[in-house]
């Protein structure tokens, strides 16, 4: 293993990049950083930009923490085939990145840009009613003197300094995601804590034959930031998209801000090229060209939840999911915490698309306790599939919520369980 500390720049980004690239065999090691005159007192990595990760590498990070500086509006690390500017993204393989002891990737003290490419950045953006009548300059005035608010009130905007900055988006986008693997094969990502990222923790595009394991989250969309507590959107786990396929995702723990995990084939008519802003996803979005189905997902030994969403998502819009397993998930939320709830498959015909009848087949649920209003919901269609075991431990909460007529189709249902109010 090639031990980042053996090299020395002016700064941490061109520290590692220069480790990287002198590596003789597949491993980096990045141990706590040796101590600096200029400043004695910072015991971890900073990060002014994303560090890019080529094929045929091993990532270590032992035992210390890796942070995005006030600077950076990036990931803290991206697969090298992820270029600005450039209409292309490689297929790439093996790429791993994985903790020893505690690993810790936190965002920084006064985020760019929190959010993803549908919230506008806002700076401050207060996350508690009363401060958002009060200082929130979004509000329109009418709605400041009835103080009736509605949920895109609360959700539309997100925190970033680059709010307002000339040149700058004014939304967010991919750069906010903590860890962004595209069209990569035979991957892992295990052992790591991701606290307050700038957006998703986690992001796979089109990328199959690989683990994420034994993840720690700690988010919950919002922070105090100056002395005012501010609204954090769209601070998902992980985020599965369009094309990744023979992927297992195990012993997830924690809170996250939006879904802990989501399975999103997203594939509308909506065009735009690889890398640009203004969307969470990286790569091109011309279906006749890539593939827009997500199948062969394992997810298992969840136990975290969401401040807003759900535990876990599945979402196929113009596209289909299918060969999808999860069992051992429970909603960790707290008694005071109002959220929606454990597994939510498929969705409404809503802004995001048309769900096909035959969208999301052969899945199985199982082992699933939830704090939340529903344990498991079918908003779209369900098929060919099986839910089990399924409980809902929130009083008055149903075990299973199924919204349309046909929504289910041969699906067998065992072992519902509700709590009485």
């Amino acid at each position: 293993m090639v031990n980042v500390n053996d090299f020395k720049c002016a700064t941490d980004n061109e520290t590692i990049e220069l480790a990287i690239a002198s590596r003789k065999e597949d491993g980096i090691v990045l141990l706590p950083p040796r101590v600096s005159d200029v400043e004695p007192q910072r015991d971890y990595w900073l990060l002014d930009r994303a560090i890019l990760l080529p094929e045929n590498i091993t990532f270590v990070i032992s035992n210390t923490t890796v942070k995005l500086s006030d600077a950076c509006r990036d990931n803290f690390f991206r697969s090298a085939n992820c270029e600005f500017g450039v209409d292309r993204c490689e297929p790439m393989k093996n790429i791993h990145i994985r903790g020893e002891g505690m690993a810790t990737l936190l965002g920084a003290d006064h985020p760019r840009a929190v959010g993803d490419g549908g919230k506008i950045l806002c700076n401050p953006c207060p996350y508690y009613k009363e401060d958002m009548i009060k200082y929130g300059y979004f509000i329109p005035e009418e709605k400041r003197q009835s103080g009736e608010l509605d949920f895109w009130d609360f959700h539309a905007y997100s925190y970033g300094t680059d709010s307002g900055k000339e040149g700058e988006s004014q939304y967010g986008d991919w750069r906010g995601i903590g860890i962004l693997l595209a069209n990569v094969s035979n991957f892992s990502i295990s052992n790591l804590r991701v606290v307050e990222s700038h957006g998703w923790g986690i992001s796979l595009e089109a990328c199959s034959f690989g683990r994420v394991e034994k993840i720690e989250f700690d988010a919950c969309m919002h922070k105090e930031i100056d002395g005012l507590v501010n609204n954090m959107e769209n601070q998902d786990g992980i985020d599965v998209r369009n094309g990744c396929h023979h992927i297992v995702i195990t012993d997830i723990t924690g809170r996250t801000g939006d879904d802990v995990v989501a399975l999103t084939a997203i594939a509308n008519e909506n065009y735009h090229p690889n890398g640009s802003l203004c969307t969470t996803h990286f790569m091109h979005s011309d279906w006749s060209r890539r593939e827009r189905d997500i199948h062969d997902i394992v997810i298992r030994n969840v136990v975290a939840y969401t401040n807003l969403c759900w535990t876990v998502r599945l979402l196929p819009v113009g596209a289909h999911i299918w060969n999808v397993v999860i069992d051992g998930i429970i909603d960790s939320a707290p008694d005071d915490l109002f959220h929606e709830g454990g597994v939510l498959l498929g969705e409404g015909d809503t802004a995001y698309g048309v769900n096909y009848p035959d969208g999301l087949k052969n899945v199985t649920v199982s082992n699933v306790i939830s704090n939340g209003r529903h344990c498991v919901s079918v908003c779209g269609y369900l098929m060919d599939s099986a839910l089990s075991n399924i409980i809902c431990r929130r009083p008055g909460g149903k075990a299973l919520r199924v919204d349309k007529e046909n929504g289910l189709n041969n699906v067998l249902t065992c072992n519902l369980v509700e709590t009485a109010e």
